[in-house]
C-alpha cells in the first residue's frame, strides 16, 4: 500500500506525463479542424486546449477508468473535418462551428444513452474490419490533410521555402527514433521540441523571408461572455438537423469504440477493471460541455495514457492533466508564436501512418479473411472519396449479407441417425429388439444447429423431404437451435402435413424456452394459423420420450400390439427374466423361493441417490427409470427397464452409493434378490448357484460395457 503523499505525487507526475504527452496531439489536430473551417490557427489551438480540460476533468472526476488521458483525437477530429467539407459551400464560419457544437451536444446525450443502457455491449457487434478499415481511412486523412502544410511556398525564393518541409522530416523522424530506441521516453513531446528547435535554427538568419502563417500564433484569451452569445441571431430551425443527427450517431459509435479500448489499453498498465457504463457517461458529458462552449470533442488517447500510467498516475493524474493544460492556457499564451504548424504536421503524419493497418492487404490471402478484406477496402474507399458515415454503414451491410451467407452454407443439421445406432435406454425383450434392428432404419433422429429464419429453413424442408422417403418417424432435435423466426416456424409446419400425406410422422423435442415456445408449444404453433388444427403436432420435452415412441411406431407397423404389451400392461414371470437365461431350472427354483416380490406405485422411488445395498431387482411387471438429476426436477433418463430386465449390479457388488435414482413408471412389481441369501442357498444346497448367478451377471455387463463403448464413438465423432 501507498501513503497518501507517495500517491498524490504518482498522480501529479502521471499527469504532468499525460498533459505533455498529449499536448502536441492536442493542438496539432484542434488547428487542423479549425484551419479547415478557415479561421485562424490559434483559435484552434484554444479549442484544443478547452476540449481537452473538459474531458480530463469529467473522466477524471468520476474515476471510472484508472489513469486515462481523453483529449482531441484522430477518428473525432476527421470526422468533424468531413463534416466541414459538406457544410463550407453552404454556412458562413460561424455557423459551422455552431453546427459542430450541435453534432459535439447531441453525440455526449446519445454516448450517456448508450452508456446507461449498457450500449458499451452493443459497441461489439460492429465487425472488426469495419472497425480497422475505418480507422485506416481516418489516417490517410489525416496524412493527405497535411500536404498544404509542407508543399513549398511559391511566394517565397530561394531555399527557405522548403522549411515547412525540412521541419517536418525532421519531427517524424524523432519521433520514430525515440519510439523505437528510447520507448519509455515520450517520442511525440520528442519529435515537437526537435521540430520548434530545426525551425528556430532554419528561420534565425532568415526572418525576411518567414511566412507568419508557419506558425500558431499568439493564443486568444478565452472569452466567456463570447461564449454564451455564440448563438445569438441564429436560425436552429435552419439548421441541417438531419445530417447533425446521423453524423453525432456516426461519432458516438468512433468515440465508444475509441473510449472502451483506451480504458483497456489503462487496465493492462493499472491491473484494474475500468467500469464502461461510467466511463461513457462521464465522456458524454464532456461532450455535451464541449459543444456548448464551442471547444473541440476527443476521447481516449492510448499513447498519453501508457505515458500517465508507466509514470505511475492513477486515480487523479486525470485531474492534474487537466489543471496542467488550464495553466499554459492562461500562462502559456506566447507560446503559439514559437510553434510551427509544420512540426505539428509532423506529428499528425505519424499519428496517421500509426492508425493505417497493414494487415488488410494480408487478408486478401486468407480464404476465409477474403470477404472481410474486400468490406475493409470498401470503407476506405467510400470513406475517402465520401464520407465516413455511409462508409460505416456499407460496411454493415456488406458484413451482414456476409454473416447471412456463411451461414446459408453451414449445415442446419449437426448429426443424423436412425434408432439402431442410437436407441432408447428402454431394454426390450429379445424378440422385439430382434424387431427394432431390423427396421431401425425407419426411426431417424435429425439433430439441429444454428439459426432457422426464412432462407435457411427452406433448405432444411428440401433435406427433410428427400430425408422422410421409406421413413415412418422423423425426429427433429432443437437443443442446439438458437433462434426460430415465424418464417421458420410456417414451414416447419408445413413440413409436418407434408410428410404426414406421405406417410411419415415427423415429430418434436427440445422445444426449449429461447425459440419462444414456452411451456404451450402446440398454442405457439396454433398463433401462427389459427385457422388450423394443430392438435396432431407431436411434442416431446426429452429425446429419450421421442425414440421410445418412434420405437413404438416400428413395432406397431410389424403388427405388434404395443397396448398390451407395453411396459406397465404385460408382466413377465420370473423364470423368464433375463438373468435366468444361464441359469437351471434347479437354481432358478431356488432363486425364486428367497425372491421378495416388491410393488410400487407410479413415479414412486425404488433406489435413491446414496443408497446402499446388496441385492438385484428384477422387473416382473410396469418399467424402472434410471435417472441422473441435475437439479431438483431436471433429470437424464440413463435407462429404462422393462418386464423381464433385471438391474442393481453396482449395488449388488456393493461397489458404493448409488449416484443415480431409480423410479417406478405406473404400477411396478419388482422382485428383490439379496446377495447374502444367494450365498447362503449356494452354499447349503452344495451347488454352483452362485457361479450361474455371477456368470450371467457377467454377461450383461460386457454387452452392457459394448454398448457403452459405442456410445463414446458416436459422442466422439460429434
Amino acid at each position: 500500500m501507498r501513503d497518501n503523499s507517495s500517491t498524490f505525487y504518482a498522480d501529479f507526475f502521471g499527469g504532468l506525463a499525460g498533459a505533455i504527452a498529449v499536448l502536441p496531439q492536442t493542438i496539432g489536430l484542434s488547428v487542423l479542424l479549425f484551419t479547415s473551417i478557415g479561421l485562424d490557427a490559434s483559435s484552434g489551438a484554444m479549442a484544443g486546449l478547452i476540449g481537452a480540460t473538459i474531458l480530463l476533468l469529467s473522466s477524471g472526476i468520476m474515476g471510472a477508468t484508472t489513469g486515462m488521458i481523453s483529449a482531441p483525437n484522430g477518428p473525432v477530429t476527421m470526422l468533424l473535418a468531413g463534416l466541414v467539407v459538406k457544410l463550407s459551400p453552404d454556412y458562413s464560419h460561424m455557423e459551422v462551428l455552431v453546427i459542430l457544437g450541435a453534432v459535439l451536444f447531441f453525440t455526449g446525450l446519445f454516448q450517456i444513452t448508450f452508456g446507461l443502457l449498457k450500449g458499451g455491449e452493443v459497441i461489439k457487434i460492429i465487425p472488426y474490419p469495419v472497425v480497422a478499415s475505418m480507422i485506416t481511412a481516418i489516417g490517410i486523412l489525416m496524412i493527405k490533410s497535411q500536404f498544404k502544410q509542407i508543399i513549398p511556398v511559391e511566394t517565397i525564393d530561394g531555399w527557405s521555402r522548403y522549411i515547412p518541409l525540412i521541419v517536418a522530416i525532421v519531427t517524424f523522424a524523432i519521433i520514430y527514433i525515440f519510439k523505437t530506441c528510447a520507448p519509455k521516453l515520450p517520442s511525440i513531446l520528442m519529435g515537437l521540441l526537435g521540430g520548434i528547435a530545426t525551425y528556430a535554427m532554419l528561420t534565425f538568419s532568415t526572418s525576411s523571408r518567414v511566412d507568419p502563417n508557419w506558425v500558431i500564433g499568439t493564443l486568444p484569451v478565452i472569452n466567456v461572455e463570447a461564449i454564451f452569445h455564440r448563438f445569438d441571431g441564429l436560425h436552429l430551425f435552419q439548421l441541417p438537423w438531419q445530417l447533425i443527427i446521423v453524423s453525432a450517431l456516426a461519432l458516438t459509435v468512433l468515440v465508444m469504440i475509441d473510449c472502451l479500448l483506451t480504458a483497456l489499453v489503462a487496465d493492462t498498465q493499472t491491473f484494474m477493471r475500468h467500469n464502461a457504463k461510467k466511463e461513457l457517461v462521464a465522456q458524454g458529458i464532456a461532450q455535451m460541455l464541449i459543444g456548448i462552449v464551442g471547444g473541440v470533442g476527443g476521447g481516449g488517447t492510448k499513447g498519453s495514457t501508457l505515458a500517465c500510467t508507466m509514470a505511475g498516475g492513477r486515480r487523479w493524474s486525470p485531474v492534474f492533466a487537466a489543471l496542467i493544460l488550464i495553466l499554459i492556457s492562461i500562462f502559456g499564451r506566447e507560446v503559439g508564436a514559437f510553434l510551427p504548424l509544420s512540426a505539428l504536421s509532423g506529428v499528425i503524419i505519424y499519428i496517421g501512418l500509426k492508425m493505417i493497418n497493414p494487415n488488410i492487404l494480408l487478408w486478401f490471402t486468407g480464404r476465409y479473411t477474403r470477404l472481410d478484406a474486400i468490406n475493409a477496402i470498401m470503407v476506405i474507399v467510400v470513406t475517402l472519396f465520401f464520407d465516413v458515415t455511409k462508409a460505416v454503414a456499407l460496411g454493415m451491410i456488406f458484413a451482414i449479407i456476409t454473416f447471412i451467407s456463411r451461414n446459408m452454407q453451414r449445415s442446419l443439421i449437426r448429426r443424423q441417425t436412425n434408432i439402431t445406432e442410437y436407441p432408447s435406454p428402454r431394454r426390450w425383450s429379445e424378440q422385439h429388439g430382434q424387431i427394432l434392428k431390423g427396421h431401425g432404419d425407419k426411426a431417424l433422429l435429425i439433430e439441429l444447429q444454428g439459426s432457422l429464419y426464412f432462407a435457411r429453413t427452406d433448405q432444411l424442408y428440401t433435406r427433410i423431404m428427400e430425408e422422410a422417403q421409406g421413413r415412418q418417424v422423423i425426429i427433429l432435435h432443437f437443443r442446439r437451435v438458437s433462434s426460430i423466426d415465424m418464417s421458420g416456424m410456417v414451414i416447419l409446419m408445413q413440413m409436418v402435413e407434408m410428410a404426414r400425406k406421405n406417410g411419415t410422422e415427423i415429430v418434436f423435442t427440445h422445444l426449449h424456452k429461447r425459440l419462444g415456445f414456452g411451456k404451450k408449444a402446440k398454442k405457439a404453433f396454433a398463433s401462427i394459423e389459427r385457422n388450423k388444427e394443430w392438435s396432431h403436432i407431436i411434442i416431446f420435452k426429452s429425446t429419450v420420450r421421442a425414440l421410445e415412441y418412434a420405437e413404438d411406431q416400428i413395432l406397431k407397423s410389424q403388427n405388434i400390439d404395443i397396448e398390451s404389451k407395453r411396459d406397465i400392461a404385460y408382466s413377465v414371470e420370473f423364470e423368464n427374466n433375463e438373468l435366468c437365461t444361464t441359469i437351471d431350472t434347479t437354481g432358478i427354483s431356488l432363486l425364486k423361493e428367497i425372491a421378495v416380490k416388491k410393488r410400487y406405485n407410479n413415479k414412486e422411488v425404488v433406489l435413491s441417490e446414496g443408497d446402499s445395498g446388496t441385492s438385484i431387482y428384477m422387473v416382473k411387471k410396469g418399467c424402472v427409470e434410471r435417472r441422473l438429476y441435475n437439479g431438483r426436477t431436471s433429470y437424464k433418463v440413463l435407462a429404462k427397464y422393462s418386464p423381464g430386465i433385471y438391474f442393481g449390479k453396482p449395488s449388488f457388488f456393493g461397489l458404493g452409493p448409488i449416484t443415480t435414482r431409480y423410479v417406478a413408471q405406473g404400477e411396478t412389481t419388482l422382485y428383490k434378490l439379496r446377495k447374502a441369501e444367494i450365498e447362503q442357498v449356494s452354499e447349503k444346497m452344495k451347488a454352483g448357484l452362485y457361479a450361474d448367478f455371477l456368470f450371467s451377471i457377467s454377461r450383461n455387463i460386457a454387452y452392457e460395457s459394448e454398448k457403452l463403448i459405442s456410445e463414446i464413438q458416436r459422442l466422439e465423432a460429434l
